[in-house]
């Protein structure tokens, strides 16, 4: 396998692997806040009102997360950046 068809194939993984971080991130966001919720809802005796009120708000925050960073990507390749070099994110 040539070079240049080495650092694609390498790079194609790359980016499936920070859209599989991202998937994590979104479950994370809805864990974190659900759980948060939780605790409050412990604290105040409302169960489970703020716990769904909490699992919601991490989910849009979530998929917020995601909107924003396939339009990032989706202008990147408009505008033929491509790849992650140095000073790029």
């Amino acid at each position: 396998m040539p070079d240049d068809d080495k650092n694609r194939f390498a790079q194609s993984f790359g980016e499936g692997y920070s859209y599989v971080a991202l998937g994590f991130t979104f479950a994370f966001a809805i864990l974190f806040f659900g759980a948060l919720g939780w605790l409050v809802d412990g604290w105040l005796g409302t169960r489970p009102w703020f716990a769904l009120v909490g699992a919601g708000v991490g989910g849009f925050g979530g998929f917020m997360s995601i909107y924003y960073r396939v339009q990032r990507d989706t202008n990147r390749e408009k505008t033929g950046e491509g790849g992650r070099g140095k000073g790029k994110e």
